[in-house]
């Protein structure tokens, strides 16, 4: 147990650089070098070099290829590579005479994902640590404002300033469930956002969560597909082989992109209008649509032009969830310290000496 938690470990590390190691392959072959060959000179590489982690992910990758397990690149990574590769290896593995490129690509294509998850952890810094910051700010202002409201008269809580209390006092009394509630919520999404298929999915991605993780898959699809087009295979024939490995979200638009190719075999702008592909991506197609001979001859450039394009909307939705979070909590906190601030006026206005006297006769 202790080995293979080890090796996924090492495996993890690995993935960081495994964009050069498709290259690296890719220079391989066009020199028409084994790829039992180049796997063990890349393991004699990461031994010279004091490699651990490569070193282990390569003898492994060795002993897989001399048990006959990996006869293809998708097979010899399974475990090693994170599974969205697994839609570009399997493109790579149909390229036939195309290899070299087709890992170039790849290469690029995790290039891409790379800076994309470096893109949305920058950008979701700021609430992790605005949350914390922010959180016990709003619980030190609910605590003074509590405070103040055991002994302040009633007029003290007039409009503006009830509302704060009223706020103050659900923080005080629900500090823990709220906290609570917040990570619930984001392991539900986590959970949620590879799984959750329906029309009320498709409704959700303009949300700023579920856009972000449409555009970063929109991209990977786009890769594979101009991989397999390039290899010979029709549309319908990569959007099958990208089908199997797909998690359970993608495996459901693919499946309706290829129903909706089934019932109109030559209206393949409606097929890829139903939710996988953004608008801009769409309106894309429709302009090379103009200028290519087929609908396929399209998605190619598209797959191999426009990732810096998607990169560009991956990085407003990760901006989007940043301030959304963070824009929620800091509101909460500006309107919990201008409350205190009222409030010390009202309070000072109750102190006036004409005050105490009309509330005096007013008891009286």
């Amino acid at each position: 147990m202790f080995k293979r938690i080890m090796f996924k470990i090492y495996c993890f590390l690995w993935g960081f650089g495994r964009s050069q190691f498709y290259r690296d392959l890719a220079d391989a072959l066009s020199r028409r070098v084994a790829l039992r060959d180049f796997l063990e000179r890349e393991a004699s590489n990461a031994r010279m070099l004091k490699d651990d982690t490569g070193f282990r992910v390569y003898r492994a990758m060795s002993a897989r290829l001399a048990s006959g397990v990996g006869n293809t690149l998708g097979e010899l990574l399974v475990g090693i590579a994170p599974r969205t590769d697994q839609l570009l290896l399997k493109a790579v593995d149909d390229a036939g005479k195309n290899k070299v490129e087709a890992l170039e690509v790849t290469a690029n294509a995790v290039d891409f994902q790379l800076r994309t998850i470096y893109t949305i952890g920058k950008e979701l810094v700021v609430p992790l640590v605005a949350v914390p910051c922010v959180g016990a700010l709003c619980l030190i202002t609910a605590e003074i404002v509590e405070g103040i409201a055991r002994d302040a008269p009633p007029g003290v809580w007039d409009g503006f300033n009830g509302v704060v209390r009223w706020l103050s006092e659900v923080i005080n009394s629900y500090a823990v469930a709220i906290a609570g509630g917040m990570v619930a919520a984001i392991a539900v999404l986590l959970f949620m956002l590879p799984r959750w298929t329906g029309q009320w999915r498709v409704r959700a991605e303009g949300l700023p969560a579920f856009s972000l993780y449409r555009d970063y898959n929109a991209a990977v699809v786009l890769s594979s597909m101009a991989m397999m087009i390039r290899a010979g295979k029709t549309l319908r024939e990569s959007l099958e082989e990208m089908r199997g490995p797909a998690a359970p979200w993608l495996r459901w638009h693919l499946t309706r992109v290829i129903r909706s190719i089934e019932d109109n075999p030559t209206d393949y702008k409606a097929a890829f209008a139903r939710g996988l592909m953004p608008p801009s991506v769409r309106a894309r197609l429709n302009s090379l649509l103009d200028s290519s001979k087929s609908f396929g001859d399209a998605l190619v450039v598209v797959g191999s032009t426009e990732l810096k394009s998607l990169e560009r909307r991956v990085e407003i939705s990760a901006r989007s969830v940043n301030w959304t979070i963070t824009g929620s909590l800091v509101s909460l906190a500006v309107v919990l310290s201008l409350g205190t601030m009222t409030i010390a006026s009202a309070l000072s206005r109750e102190a006036e000496p004409s005050r105490i006297m009309q509330r005096a006769q007013q008891r009286a």
